[in-house]
């Protein structure tokens, strides 16, 4: 059964709880604390995921927590870091995201709340961090209890106070994170990185190649070249390792969200790659 407070007020101890946060010396402390916060609002699983820049796998976060291995190896496994709604909510917006029916729409979205379910993450909460250097974070939340309009209710009621836990978790997590080393940023063709300006607009090699009035095969070439120094298998993730290593500075938000759902059609990747 989820914490409830009176009027949706913090009471003063668990303030103070979450200011202890601050006091630990040590990783293991500190996640010890951050997951009994966890259990004591009624999470019998809790996540912390911080990355620095743009993630694109598992691999790429400070990942640390009580998250059932089981769910974790399925996720990686089956790439869900492409699809999944909660995160992608997380990585272009400031407030929580309540997981739910109307978050997993798509067909592989469906099978991954399905997964999730059967590792007992049934229902639950996200709730975003951006820190002053660029670093994303999620803190997220779960209960094996099946949704429901009281379980959401309740949740509501008490996300002042996990924002507070959010808050002060990763002010501690940043200091224990591991600093991810980049890469030197590769050098681009100033026609490879117009192609790769006009693919993080959304527009086609035949659109692209109507721009910059050459060939669609000339544009293809210089897909293929940028794909190849950026170590992407696609366009798509081409523009976001492209943006993690600030070679585009930014996209817009809803064709980035495109890309992090993997909405945006490849087809062209594999007859590009085959040529």
């Amino acid at each position: 059964m989820l914490c409830k407070h009176k009027r949706g007020l913090v009471r003063m101890e668990s303030i103070e709880r979450f200011t202890a946060l601050l006091e630990c010396r040590t990783e293991e402390e500190w996640l010890s604390s951050t997951l009994q916060l966890g259990r004591d609002y009624g999470f019998e699983q809790t996540l912390i995921a911080l990355a620095q820049g743009l993630p694109t796998a598992l691999d790429d976060f400070f990942l640390r927590g009580d998250f059932s291995s089981q769910w974790l190896d399925i996720y990686d496994r089956k790439k869900f870091i492409n699809i999944d709604p909660a995160l992608a909510h997380c990585l272009t917006h400031s407030t929580p995201v309540l997981w739910g029916e109307k978050i997993f729409t798509s067909k592989k979205q469906k099978e991954m709340c399905k997964d999730a379910a059967n590792c007992g993450l049934r229902s639950g909460i996200s709730l975003p961090f951006h820190g002053p250097n660029g670093e994303i974070g999620i803190l997220c939340l779960a209960t094996n209890d099946r949704p429901s309009r009281l379980l959401y209710q309740n949740i509501m009621r008490i996300t002042p106070a996990l924002s507070m836990m959010r808050d002060y978790a990763f002010q501690v997590a940043l200091r224990f994170s591991t600093p991810i080393v980049h890469q030197s940023v590769p050098f681009l063709t100033h026609r490879e990185l117009e192609c790769l300006t006009w693919c993080s607009t959304g527009k086609s090699s035949w659109e692209i190649a109507q721009i910059l009035k050459c060939a669609e095969s000339t544009v293809n070439f210089h897909i293929l070249n940028f794909r190849r120094k950026l170590h992407a298998p696609s366009r798509g993730q081409a523009v976001i390792n492209a943006i993690h290593c600030g070679l585009l500075q930014s996209t817009p938000k809803t064709h980035l969200s495109q890309l992090l759902f993997g909405i945006i059609e490849e087809e062209e990747e594999e007859q590009i790659t085959s040529k």
